[in-house]
């Protein structure tokens, strides 16, 4: 059809079609990953007494994300709802991302997607929900449990629910991938999140060695998925580590142009040094 013999309305939806041709590359491109960000991590049993009073000073330190522990295969699959609704509102009050997190043994792999899939769709008294949602790969570690509990998940979350899997670095020899499933995990998750943890190596314990340790595990993570643009949200160690150490650990995500975000997993509660020495971090530069 030529362009001087449609009708007005034919023009008008010709024109609204490319607009959105045009724009849907543009946005897909600048869409951040759920993960971008700054996060503090905490387990069950380490949840906030006073959620408004955490939330408030992570807030003011530049912290916009809590990764929060909210089951494990041998819970329900919210363990503690009320201590959930509690942190939520006081998070998203002051616009920080609260991602929940459970430890999948995948022994039962349907089962544990299935708990995975009610903490997805869980609601606040207010109608609340948490932001994302990773699954803890450390038991079973097998191609076909993770492929079975992944698919499991997607075909109830849709294919742009963003899942999450944390693993161990690939530097350990548990995480070799003769017995761990890195492609795997790379086909079915979006963001791969390694618990990026050098302070238990004593040779490690300086900027230097969490720099060094940090810096494998993002290389190792492409060479084993075999994708180079791969998301990585590193979790860095926060097991008494010091400022030196959290600024190797930076500077290396830094230097290697980590694309999904950086967070810090503490011993219980996050030391002051800690919270500050990442709240600096200038993510911008990735």
């Amino acid at each position: 059809m030529q362009i001087r013999n449609m009708t007005y309305k034919q023009f008008f939806n010709l024109i609204i079609i490319l607009i959105v041709l045009f724009l849907e590359p543009i946005s897909s491109e600048a869409k951040e990953p759920i993960t971008f960000g700054k996060g503090i991590w905490l387990n069950i049993w380490n949840y906030p007494a006073n959620p408004d009073m955490f939330c408030e000073h992570l807030k003011s330190k530049g912290i916009d994300t809590i990764y929060l522990q909210i089951s494990r295969s041998n819970t329900p699959a919210i363990k503690n709802p009320a201590g959930l609704n509690k942190v939520i509102k006081s998070a998203h009050e002051r616009n920080i991302k609260v991602i929940g997190w459970t430890y999948s043994f995948l022994k039962d792999p349907l089962s544990d997607a299935q708990k995975f899939i009610q903490a997805v769709n869980y609601k606040t008294p207010d109608s609340d929900k948490l932001d994302g949602l990773a699954a803890d790969i450390e038991e079973v570690t097998n191609s076909r449990s993770i492929e079975t509990f992944a698919k499991a998940v997607r075909k109830s979350v849709g294919p742009k629910y963003p899942l999450i899997a944390i693993t161990f670095s690939p530097v350990l020899k548990r995480a070799d991938p003769r017995h761990y499933a890195w492609k795997t995990i790379a086909n079915n998750f979006d963001i791969i999140a390694p618990m990026t943890y050098w302070h238990g190596f004593v040779k490690l314990r300086s900027e230097k060695g969490a720099y060094d340790y940090t810096a494998q595990t993002i290389s190792k993570i492409k060479e084993y998925t075999q994708k180079e643009d791969v998301q990585i949200h590193l979790i860095g160690d926060g097991q008494k580590t010091s400022r030196e150490e959290i600024i190797g650990f930076l500077k290396a995500a830094s230097d290697n142009n980590i694309n999904a975000g950086v967070s810090l997993y503490p011993w219980y509660t996050p030391k002051e040094h800690q919270v500050e020495t990442l709240g600096k971090f200038d993510l911008s530069d990735n």
